[in-house]
Formats: C-alpha cells, structure tokens, sequence
C-alpha cells in the first residue's frame, strides 16, 4: 500500500495509575504506535479547556502526534480514568462519564481527512454518547476501510450497539472475554475457534478479517483465505495497559507496508510485549528499540 495514512477518532484521556498519571485512550493508543513505525495516522477527539486538556497538548506534542483534529470543548472536562491493576494483571477502569470527548462533532475537514485516509480505527466506548455515536456512524460512511477494536468497558455497551458496529466493521479486533460475550449474543454453535470465527462473518458479511488476541497464549487471524497463529512473545510485565491497542497498531502498520500476515502477527506480537514490559500505554521507544526485548 502507498502512502498508506490512519485516522484514529475516539477517546483521549489521563489514565490515573498507583505510579502516577499517564496519556491513554485506546484511539490514541494506536495512533502513537502507527507513528512510530512510520504510518501517518491522526487523531480526532475532543479535550476540555482545563489544565489537564492543556497538559494533554502538551505530552501530545512531546509524543509526536499531530493534534490538529484534537478539538477543545469550553464547558465539559478533559477525560480522566481510575484504573486498578491487580496481581494477577487483570485491569479494572473507572471511566468518569459526561467528559469532552462524548461530544465530538463532524466537520467537513474531518470526513475529508477520513475520505482520504486508508483507514479508519474505532471502539465502542466512545458511542456512550449521542452526539459522538452519531459523528462515528458519519465517519465510517466516508471510511474506505473501517478497523473495529471491540474494546468493551462496562456498563457503556450493548447488544445492539455492538451489533450495529460489528455491521459496519472490516477488520475486527477483540480479545478472548469479548469473544465470548459477542458469540454468546449471536447464539454461535458450539465449536472450535474456526467455526465461531465463520459464524461471526455469516451473521456480518462486511467482516473480511479477525484477529482474536489470546494473551499470554498470543493472538490468531482469521480470513476467508488464511488462519495464522502467533504465540506471545515472553517479557518481564510492568503493566499490560495498551498492550492490545499496541498489537493492533503494530498488525496495522506492517499489513500496510504489504507484509505477509505472519510477519504482521509477528511483529505485532512483539511491539505488544514490549508495551507489557513498560510503564503505560505509550512509552518513549524507536523501533530498534523492540528488536532488543
């Protein structure tokens, strides 16, 4: 793919851990990584005009990522969320609602950026609320490409929310507990992983690819053409918070640079582990970096 470019519209947030702030958001996530490994990739969100949305301008600009679409709303607040990590790794959020970006509006200049872009990366979090659930659906219609990362943070989802992305979706990323609950919603058959991955693109034809991540067990894609498996690459875990957003960034940006989908998995795989073994979603790196983990 030439000049591939990727827009990444959803949340932007401070992400409240026992060390510490740190910038997160899983759209923003994969916007950093894709840019780090040379895929020009933009976010749209929505910050407050307070200190923290200022401060997010300023760690935005020390990131390397473009905040040109990086609205700022003068009533609502910039996002903040609690998050919990166990000892067993296992992350619990509390995500403060009624927050800038639930009220992301479309423009002109951002469905032209989506129109000319070689895909467009979303989740379910950010349609929690209307006014950006409805900017969502009038960017995928412009979308040429349309990337769904499940992403499921309770109790902002359900069944026919889900439904009507998954419809939409081209490439469909989720992990193991969303799997479960999506296959429990569509009544799949009981089977192995294959057959539920068929089931689902029965039920949604747009579906063309699925990647399934696994953790410690690695991740597994599948198309109407190919299913390839990759195991996790091990590391010493810090954190695993943006672990997923970094796997998918990393899948994305080398499928973009016309690589073989194992290679994909491959390299995904490793820039995720590397994430693990840091602190926070987005750690300061050069690509050399992850060949030395």
């Amino acid at each position: 793919m030439s000049n591939p470019n990727v827009v990444c519209f959803g949340e932007i947030l401070w992400d409240n851990l026992k060390e510490g702030r740190r910038l997160g958001g899983a759209p923003l996530n994969v916007c950093y990584h894709l840019n780090k490994l040379g895929i020009n990739s933009t976010i749209v969100t929505q910050i407050g005009s307070d200190l923290a949305g200022k401060d997010i301008l300023i760690e935005l600009k020390k990131l390397g990522v473009n905040n040109r679409f990086c609205a700022i709303h003068q009533s609502k607040s910039t996002s903040t969320v609690e998050v919990v990590i166990s000892e067993q790794q296992e992350i619990s959020y509390d995500i403060v609602e009624d927050v800038a970006w639930d009220y992301v509006e479309s423009s002109q200049q951002i469905e032209g950026l989506v129109a000319d872009s070689s895909a467009l990366v979303f989740g379910s979090l950010i349609t929690r609320n209307e006014v950006s659930r409805r900017t969502l659906f009038q960017l995928i219609k412009k979308s040429r490409f349309r990337v769904f990362d499940v992403n499921l943070r309770h109790p902002f989802y359900s069944k026919e929310l889900i439904c009507s992305l998954l419809e939409e979706a081209n490439l469909l990323k989720l992990n193991e507990d969303e799997m479960k609950i999506i296959s429990g919603w569509l009544a799949a058959p009981n089977g192995g992983i294959t057959d539920q991955f068929r089931y689902i693109q029965t039920c949604f034809p747009s579906i063309k690819e699925i990647i399934l991540t696994r953790g410690g067990e690695g991740a597994v894609y599948f198309s109407s053409t190919e299913q390839v498996k990759v195991k996790a690459h091990p590391v010493k875990i810090k954190d695993t918070v943006g672990s997923g957003d970094a796997f998918l960034a990393g899948f994305l940006a080398y499928k973009m640079k016309d690589k073989p989908i194992q290679t994909a998995l491959q390299q995904a795989s490793i820039l995720s582990s590397f994430v693990a073994s840091q602190r926070g979603a987005c750690p300061i790196y050069e690509p050399n970096d992850l060949h030395e983990i």
